[in-house]
């Protein structure tokens, strides 16, 4: 039997760095849905979401720290999306296959964290 590689620390970076910027997308279509199903006064924003510059080539820079952090936070955001899943069944809203699709992806970026912290 051939013996497997470890996986390449840059490319585990560089896709985990895919995923995040991705679920950033999804959230923000995912707040436009609302925003245009549910309108509300005043005007509500994301610039409190961290903006993803990085590369690979930073790994080195990458504090076990952060990725904790950030897998905290992560799993914040989790508990946040089953929340509104289940007050948007309880309300008759109709928002399962949105909330499905940004949950699937929020779960894949927490296992490939979870290879790194």
């Amino acid at each position: 039997p051939r013996l497997q590689r470890p996986p390449d620390p840059r490319a585990e970076l560089e896709s985990i760095i895919s995923l995040a910027k991705a679920l950033l997308s999804d959230t923000k279509d995912f707040l436009a849905l609302l925003k245009s199903r549910f309108p509300a006064e005043g005007e509500h924003k994301l610039e409190s979401l961290p903006v993803l510059s990085m590369s690979a080539v930073e790994l080195a820079n990458i504090q076990p720290a952060g990725l904790s952090r950030l897998s905290g936070d992560l799993q914040r955001y989790r508990r946040l999306l089953e929340w509104l899943r289940r007050a948007g069944a309880g309300g008759g809203l109709r928002l399962e296959p949105e909330l499905g699709a940004l949950q699937a992806r929020l779960e894949r970026l927490l296992r490939r964290l979870e290879g790194l912290v």
